[in-house]
């Protein structure tokens, strides 16, 4: 076993399993990625991956979650099948695996990767993170003057200083989901009270957050404020136990038309390799022991439940009127 893991990791020279994939990628000669992450990350992941199989041409399709879960559905429909691998958000997964649209391909590297970090049956594994935290303008606020529990955030001194994006919805279900329902509620109920401003966009809210707009920023992807401090912008970060890791999972399309190239690519995209690529990048890898400058390695954080999906519609319900 040591020593096909070992062949497959410089490239399958060795294991049989690997070579069949090259065998029927070379015949295949493409393949076509859907993805939400920005375009620049999605063609640093393919940019690697070209040299390596460079008789594969990979396309990429990206746009936003929801707009990726249509294309597909009409795809679906339609019976004109264009994508081989899909990587769109947690909940999005969820959804294509119940309709159907992705199938399982347990690949010998999501080995690696922890529970709640992949599908049992192989219908998906993470291929990078978000880990929320918050954020805080360091020209306004303190660092000694830092809530230290979600229930801080319910001072009297945070009312009217704080900010959340509009599309929080999931945070607020893992939230619940983490806390429990009845105590999730009404900490969310207070917190609504503190007239939290609302945003679109968390990007864009950070932003705003360093101008100094606002004094906190309830959700953020650690990320963003840790690498806009290290560009001087006086914004910094700090964590609230326990917190959710928004996750990001990989999966072969059902049906797909290039099916070897299609796994040749999730492999790579979980192997190191590609797991690096995003560490390059200042970017969270899913894979245990690969971890950016300045991560929070101590933080608890718990990797959001695809399961919640189910009832988003509901969360959504209960998170608008109160934000």
């Amino acid at each position: 076993v040591l020593t096909l893991f070992s062949a497959s990791a410089r490239g399958g020279e060795a294991d049989p399993r690997a070579a069949a994939l090259i065998e029927g990628a070379r015949k295949e000669a493409r393949m076509v990625f859907y993805t939400s992450v920005e375009t620049e990350f999605a063609r640093s992941l393919t940019s690697a991956f070209e040299p390596k199989y460079p008789f594969i041409k990979t396309d990429i399709f990206r746009s936003t979650h929801d707009k990726i879960f249509s294309r597909m559905n009409v795809e679906r429909q339609t019976g004109t099948y264009t994508a081989d691998v899909v990587s769109v958000g947690e909940f999005e997964t969820y959804h294509m695996q119940k309709k159907g649209f992705i199938a399982p391909y347990k690949s010998p590297f999501a080995a690696a990767y922890p529970d709640g970090f992949k599908d049992p049956n192989g219908y998906w594994t993470d291929l990078y993170d978000n880990l929320i935290v918050s954020a805080y303008n360091t020209t306004r606020v303190k660092r000694d003057e830092l809530p230290k529990r979600w229930e801080d955030l319910l001072h009297p001194r945070w009312k009217g200083r704080m900010v959340l994006d509009q599309n929080e919805d999931r945070w607020f279900a893992n939230m619940l989901h983490l806390m429990g329902e009845k105590n999730g509620m009404e900490f969310m109920q207070s917190l609504a009270k503190q007239d939290v401003a609302i945003r679109g966009g968390r990007s864009l809210v950070t932003q705003l957050l360093s101008a100094g707009e606002f004094d906190l920023q309830i959700v953020a992807y650690w990320y963003r404020p840790y690498l806009m401090k290290k560009q001087g912008a006086p914004v910094d970060w700090f964590g609230l136990e326990p917190t959710v890791i928004a996750l990001h999972p990989i999966s072969i399309v059902e049906k797909t038309p290039h099916p070897s190239a299609a796994r040749l690519f999730i492999d790579f995209a979980l192997s190191d390799e590609g797991q690096k690529v995003f560490l390059q990048k200042g970017r969270e890898p899913a894979k245990p022991g690969l971890r950016p400058e300045g991560y929070p390695v101590n933080l608890k954080a718990f990797p959001s439940r695809l399961q919640l999906a189910e009832k988003l519609d509901e969360y959504n319900r209960q998170f608008r009127p109160l934000f």
